[in-house]
């Protein structure tokens, strides 16, 4: 039995969390979200993916993200990028909205804050909501929610965590989350999959039974609790310990801190925990300085214009 072994007080907080989330799966799956309608498979070349990211006061961050997403893993390895914006005031909004007048994303802008988890449900039900009127070649099967913090470093990222999902049935694929109580709370799979880079079969995951993303400290958990309810399979994949991208962590936590706005939810928390850790990935904070290298080179001042131009450029770069 998965429990066996751990000591007791571990265990009964696993057993604890896994009873909240399915006590409460109902109410939680009732979130405001459009469910995404049934896709069915077609032949083609072109990539299935979309992509979501929630942004708040993080322009560089943001910048940085999207020039890797367009200039290292490339335009043609993902269908469309959602942006949602939370009533940022640090000149990202303008960097975003400049990005979507060159059509290069979509963007949903909040007037205020409604935090991460919203956020991301904002965004893929924007997606969900295009499906069943688009052609058939340009739907969209999976959703690969992205943390603003994170950068691509290679161009076979998308594909090769796209090939995770063939054979295996997967419902998640995504970075391993390493805390022992999430883990202890699934039953039928191993661990749970941090939601930092997390690509969901929108399919199987965005459905009315399945909790949305929540709005909490861990906002993929309650999902993850009840697709393992139904036994549905999570996939781990090696993001980070691949180099295929790097994880900053706390990237919006420290514009929080740096903002001193005490009605921000998290800020107390922020005050303590705004430094980036790199998932405690070997090697990340050079690979993350040399793609700041070559976004500087690239954007120079970072005005919407500049990164705007960056992204748009059709020659893709490497990091070697």
């Amino acid at each position: 039995m998965r429990l066996e072994g751990f000591d007791p007080l571990a265990t009964a907080l696993a057993w604890r969390l896994r009873f909240h989330y399915l006590r409460a799966r109902k109410e939680l799956a009732a979130t405001p979200r459009k469910t995404w309608p049934p896709t069915d498979d077609v032949g083609g070349s072109r990539p299935r993916l979309g992509i979501v990211v929630v942004n708040f006061n993080t322009a560089r961050l943001i910048s940085q993200l999207l020039f890797s997403l367009y200039r290292i893993l490339g335009r043609s390895e993902f269908t469309t990028a959602v942006v949602v914006d939370n009533g940022s005031t640090d000149g990202s909004r303008e960097i975003l909205e400049s990005l979507a007048a060159a059509q290069l994303i979509q963007l949903v802008a909040n007037a205020d804050q409604q935090y991460h988890g919203p956020g991301l449900n904002q965004g893929i039900s924007w997606l969900a909501d295009r499906q069943e009127s688009a052609d058939p070649v340009d739907r969209i099967r999976y959703v690969w929610s992205l943390d603003s913090d994170v950068v691509v470093l290679r161009r076979d990222t998308a594909r090769d965590a796209l090939g995770a999902f063939e054979g295996t049935g997967a419902a998640a694929v995504g970075q391993i989350q390493d805390n022992p109580l999430t883990r202890r709370a699934l039953r039928k799979n191993p661990a749970m999959l941090s939601p930092f880079s997390l690509i969901l079969d929108a399919v199987q995951m965005w459905q009315p039974s399945i909790p949305p993303f929540l709005e909490d400290g861990d906002p993929a958990a309650g999902m993850q609790v009840a697709a393992d309810a139904d036994g549905l399979r999570l996939v781990s994949f090696p993001f980070v310990e691949r180099g295929y991208l790097v994880h900053l962590g706390r990237g919006t936590l420290k514009s929080i801190a740096e903002s001193r706005d005490t009605t921000n939810r998290y800020y107390e928390w922020a005050a303590g925990h705004n430094e980036p850790y790199y998932m405690g990935q070997e090697g990340a904070p050079s690979m993350y300085q040399r793609i700041c290298e070559v976004f500087d080179e690239e954007v120079g001042d970072l005005t919407p214009e500049r990164v705007t131009a960056a992204c748009s450029g059709s020659d893709l770069l490497s990091l070697d």
